[in-house]
């Protein structure tokens, strides 16, 4: 009996584990979509696409984008402004929230006002 239980055990965490991935590469997509449109109005045909920007598309998973935001707010800052850089950052950050961990997430959100 316990190693019916056993199994069944792991095969539910094994399900569990799987729809956590699927959740995650579906939210990779989104992050990378949106940090994607922040930076569009500021790319025109003239000009070279920012580094930046090969970045966000070739990133696969959740963590490269995390360390992305900071080239992406370098970026917007130099485009539109340190105020309005952080304030679209902001939302963008509020995105990873669960996906890493609660110590790299911001304590305060000083920029939302």
């Amino acid at each position: 009996m316990a190693n019916i239980i056993s199994r069944f055990a792991s095969s539910f965490a094994a399900l569990l584990n799987d729809s956590t991935i699927l959740d995650i590469d579906g939210r990779v997509e989104y992050i990378r979509d949106a940090m994607l449109e922040v930076l569009a109005p500021h790319v025109n045909c003239d000009a070279p696409m920012p580094p930046v920007w090969f970045g966000i598309t070739r990133a696969y998973d959740i963590q490269t984008l995390w360390y992305l935001r900071s080239d992406l707010l370098s970026v917007l800052a130099m485009l539109s402004g340190e105020n309005n850089a952080h304030r679209t950052l902001s939302s963008i950050t509020e995105m990873f929230r669960g996906t890493v961990p609660d110590a790299l997430m911001p304590k305060s959100h000083k920029f939302n006002k």
